[in-house]
């Protein structure tokens, strides 16, 4: 199987390196400024399931693989824009798409633009970060992969690319319900996002203060109404379930938007807050710590560099 990853940053690489390093044949398209970076250095990961370091087949265009069977979509939001014409191109050349991105919005996108026969949903449960040198640092037990089809799909791809990923040791889950599941992520990580990135620290010091956590609860709740106007099939518990694991996590987790925050990097505040904003609006359901997160983090939302 011939897979490209879009984007080798902190979980494309990671991801298309584990691939890789089993021996599969793994194109990564990445921008000029990342190409020269990993052709310079190689792609590093420093992980607790292993470090190792390769040289990546590294490509600019689409056009330098034939027959792309699987592209891995692993930019951040606002980068999709861009992207979409080379995404189009692979999927003419008869590759489906598997996004691994954070929220919801991106699904509709793929799915007007490219059909859902095209296109799997994806998501992954990851903490890793790029360092100063464009070193991949992956430094939690997390490392899954959910993914799943939206339509009717053959049976034998789907399991092939759940064989290719568990060969490489990443905690892979084929499922019939990749909506629901991709709600539960999407509830979980803006919760997380928005709370790290609002008290600037881990997820432990929201926890620790009882004000804090009151309102992370509420936030919680808030997303979870909007996945119950959508019509996902959740269970009722959900609110319980995403306070559980996150109390039950390290102290330590933070966020990618927390962290990019802190870099002075562009947030993926629209895309994930500011898109749950746009469909309160929509199912008339009052937000009020949705819009506090949101008008918290707004200032930064295009970074600081």
């Amino acid at each position: 199987m011939n897979v490209v990853v879009m984007g080798a940053g902190a979980v494309g690489g990671y991801y298309g390196g584990k691939l890789a390093q089993n021996g599969e044949s793994v194109y990564f398209l990445v921008r000029k400024r990342r190409y020269e970076q990993l052709k310079q250095r190689g792609l590093n990961i420093e992980s607790i399931h292993g470090n190792f370091s390769f040289e990546p087949n590294l490509i600019v265009e689409p056009k330098e693989v034939e027959q792309p069977d699987l592209v891995i979509v692993a930019l951040k939001n606002y980068h999709l824009e861009g992207a979409m014409p080379q995404l189009e191109e692979l999927v003419q050349q008869g590759a489906k798409l598997l996004p691994l991105l954070n929220g919801v919005e991106h699904l509709d996108l793929f799915i007007e633009k490219f059909g859902k026969e095209n296109v799997l949903g994806g998501l992954c449960y990851i903490e890793s970060t790029l360092n100063e040198k464009g070193d991949i640092i992956q430094k939690s037990p997390m490392q899954d992969i959910i993914f799943g089809p939206l339509t009717t799909q053959d049976s034998s791809f789907l399991e092939n690319i759940e064989k290719m990923m568990k060969d490489a040791k990443i905690a892979v889950t084929l499922t019939e319900e990749i909506l629901a599941e991709i709600w539960k992520k999407f509830i979980f990580i803006t919760s997380l996002s928005g709370i790290t990135s609002a008290v600037r620290a881990p997820i432990g010091v929201a926890l620790e203060d009882e004000v804090t956590q009151a309102f992370l609860r509420n936030l919680i709740t808030e997303v979870y109404k909007i996945s119950q106007a959508r019509q996902v099939e959740i269970s009722g518990d959900m609110v319980d379930t995403v306070m559980e694991r996150l109390k039950s996590v390290s102290p330590d987790l933070t966020s990618s938007m927390h962290k990019d925050l802190k870099k002075g990097l562009p947030l993926e505040l629209d895309s994930m807050h500011g898109y749950l904003l746009t469909l309160g609006e929509q199912y008339n359901i009052d937000l009020p710590c949705l819009k506090a997160i949101y008008a918290l983090l707004h200032p930064y939302k295009n970074g600081q560099n």
